[in-house]
């Protein structure tokens, strides 16, 4: 058998103020373009079961534009293969804080061969393809402790799916997350990860299948990573993964300014841009400037930022103050083994929560200091 694996589409994600010729904002359109590309490779590969694990949609409540390309796209994708099985489980995105709110995946329901799941852990029979689906969309991933997971041994295929993130996968997340000897185990035939937003192999039958867009809160960390979607043999357990067409993104080399003129910083800013060439045109660009004192930001050209910002589709200048050195090293000064800066924990846990998707009655500012104060005591508490 077959699979084709797509995960983390956010139609309906919004960033930046670009409008495109039809009004619709650029990134918006981006996403959308990216599934279509995906639908059209995955249909032309001709898989036996298409599998999307979780944040089809980006909010609760997507834009009305990307609800009706969604279900027109999806419509054409069953239609050109003949209704064969298709089934989606909700992530976290998507997912109301309260269950009886509903899910906007039901919608999809109504497309033949379509099968959604988006509220607990349940499980699916396909009988023509002889396969049970057990799915963990994100509302079921608290349930996962208390059940046992196990194969159907009536079917001669087993699938997970799971909208989580297993141990190990990143340090910086909010959730807890989900005990890897739960779900990665070698008697399912397929496992199919989703919420990770970067393509990762976590073992021979476990794979994330990565976002199809850039579209996660820190985009920077991906940059330079491949979006796709993966195509998997659940009969000689081997994969391909098939990059599709994004936006590009570049998380430029950053600029230690502790040392720089004014003339110095400009050049060094319209250096790094330059490398870039004709890629810059429309591009997602990030520089960042270590060691930046208040006297010299004010003498950045702001000419040479217009014209940047007016060639890529979003140019960040990322300013860095400079701060007390910590064993001898300035703030964003770099060792052998450091790869960029080291920042407190507290530091990095203030980045990761600025950008961090929140639910609208929590005081982000609020949320930030005590998670931070909590980070400092700890790291007082070991010291002591």
């Amino acid at each position: 058998m077959r699979i084709a694996h797509l995960s983390d589409v956010h139609l309906g994600y919004r960033a930046y103020s670009r409008t495109n010729e039809h009004g619709m904002n650029q990134r918006e359109y981006d996403v959308l373009q990216a599934f279509r590309r995906a639908l059209r490779a995955v249909r032309d590969a001709e898989p036996d079961l298409v599998l999307i694990t979780g944040d089809l949609f980006h909010a609760v409540r997507p834009p009305n534009s990307s609800l009706l390309a969604a279900y027109s796209y999806l419509s054409d994708f069953q239609k050109s293969r003949r209704n064969a099985p298709l089934v989606i489980i909700a992530g976290n995105h998507e997912t109301p804080r309260v269950a009886g709110s509903g899910c906007i995946l039901a919608l999809l329901k109504h497309l033949d061969g379509v099968q959604v799941v988006y509220d607990q852990i349940d499980g699916l029979e396909i009988p023509a393809l002889n396969a049970t689906l057990l799915c963990i969309p994100a509302r079921g991933v608290p349930d996962i402790e208390r059940r046992i997971l196990q194969p159907n041994p009536n079917t001669r295929y087993n699938l997970l799916l799971l909208h989580g993130l297993l141990e190990g996968v990143t340090q910086l997340t909010l959730e807890r997350p989900i005990d890897r000897q739960k779900i990665v185990r070698d008697e399912w035939d397929y496992i199919a990860l989703g919420d990770w937003h970067i393509y990762q192999q976590v073992a021979p039958n476990a794979i994330y299948a990565g976002a199809t867009e850039f579209t996660s809160t820190n985009i920077w960390e991906e940059a330079g990573e491949p979006k796709g979607w993966v195509l998997y043999d659940a009969d000689t357990r081997t994969h391909e993964f098939h990059k599709i067409r994004t936006r590009q993104v570049y998380d430029l080399l950053p600029i230690d300014a502790a040392d720089m003129t004014a003339v110095e910083l400009n050049q060094a800013i319209e250096s790094r841009a330059d490398a870039l060439g004709d890629a810059l045109n429309g591009a997602i660009v990030r520089q960042r400037v270590w060691n930046l004192h208040p006297d010299l930001r004010r003498q950045i050209d702001g000419e040479l930022l217009r014209e940047l910002k007016a060639r890529a589709l979003h140019y960040l200048l990322d300013p860095r103050p400079p701060r007390p050195s910590t064993g001898g090293r300035a703030y964003g000064q770099t060792s052998e083994t450091d790869g960029e800066s080291r920042l407190t924990l507290a530091d990095e846990w203030r980045l990761f929560a600025a950008a961090y998707d929140l639910p609208a009655d929590i005081d982000r500012a609020a949320f930030i200091e005590l998670g931070a104060r909590y980070l400092q005591e700890a790291d007082a508490t070991e010291r002591g």
